[in-house]
């Protein structure tokens, strides 16, 4: 013969737990967990209890003020023990992630719960766990972000940027990905990294040092690793800075339209082939306009907000 359990009702369990405050507070400043009596907590409005509860000491004059705290420890213990049983039920190896989108036009920090700084470059989004995991730190970029990783040899951080893994233990280092773009760049200004390609067809990995810049080829699948001379330049923009060295006109465009959130209608093939060398403060694209202007012969005509022609002199 099998007896279904039976739920205790509201004032069954706070009579319950009156009857065995005293005991219960001592099992926790003893960091003991506390019996239930058997019995299952059903669902109830735990704060109408308080109300009434309230009320009732409020009422009553020969109340004392040990009365008055049991009857507010009851409250908490039954509150406390509801969110444990919730708590129970979480699945903790499932993992609760994050995304810290940034728009054209803008520039973000985000910090990591271990202590690691993002600082997430405009159109650019970063997806990473509200708690790492024991043995690695794992997050995805999608666009460009400058890390500065917090050493832990322990849990190496990784980075998914498209098709590239960077795998690092401490170190600083900028990873461009995005992608309407023909490449992933990564450029290491401190510590080691290793990176990894596993969807080349000639896969393999790359220990980088300091001052080298990465470039793998989407269409190709190759990668490049060399010293780069200015692989300062690749940073530059988290301090409000562009620096353009022999670039095409349409790369220039395409970071002024990510960073100031504008887009561009090139009116003549011959203006396309025109390169550029300038470094300019990401704060007055009408000035950028007049130094471009100044390097080749190009005008810029605003034709609708935000959208503006590009064409020959």
């Amino acid at each position: 013969m099998h007896f279904r359990k039976r739920h205790r009702t509201d004032s069954e369990i706070l009579k319950y737990i009156s009857g065995h405050i005293d005991k219960d507070i001592n099992r926790l400043l003893n960091a003991e967990s506390l019996p239930m009596g058997g019995c299952d907590v059903p669902d109830f409005d735990k704060f109408g209890v308080y109300e009434s509860l309230a009320q009732r000491i409020g009422r009553s004059e020969r109340r004392n003020v040990w009365t008055v705290c049991k009857w507010a420890c009851a409250i908490t213990l039954v509150l406390l023990n509801v969110g444990y049983l919730a708590y129970q039920n979480i699945d903790l190896s499932k993992p609760v992630y994050k995304e810290v989108c940034s728009l054209k036009g803008e520039r973000l920090v985000v910090l990591l719960e271990d202590g690691t700084r993002v600082w997430l470059n405009a159109d650019s989004k970063l997806v990473y766990p509200e708690q790492f995991a024991k043995d690695k730190r794992e997050v995805s970029l999608v666009g460009e972000a400058y890390f500065e990783v917090k050493k832990d040899i322990s849990k190496p951080f990784m980075v998914q940027a498209d098709e590239m893994n960077i795998r690092v233990t401490g170190t600083s280092f900028n990873v461009s990905g995005y992608p309407t773009d023909s490449v992933v760049t990564t450029t290491l200004d401190e510590g080691g990294i290793v990176i990894s390609y596993p969807y080349a067809e000639k896969s393999g990995t790359y220990q980088m040092a300091p001052g080298q810049t990465a470039i793998y080829e989407k269409g190709s699948r190759l990668c490049k690793v060399m010293t780069n001379e200015y692989y300062k330049d690749a940073s530059v923009w988290k301090e409000n800075k562009l620096i353009f060295r022999n670039a095409p006109l349409e790369e220039v465009l395409t970071t002024l339209s990510r960073q100031f959130d504008v887009s561009f209608d090139i009116r003549s093939e011959k203006i396309a082939a025109f390169t550029y060398n300038f470094t300019c403060k990401l704060n007055n694209l009408s000035g950028i306009f007049e130094m471009m202007s100044a390097i080749t012969p190009i005008k810029f005509n605003e034709i609708s907000e935000n959208v503006y022609a590009v064409k020959e002199k």
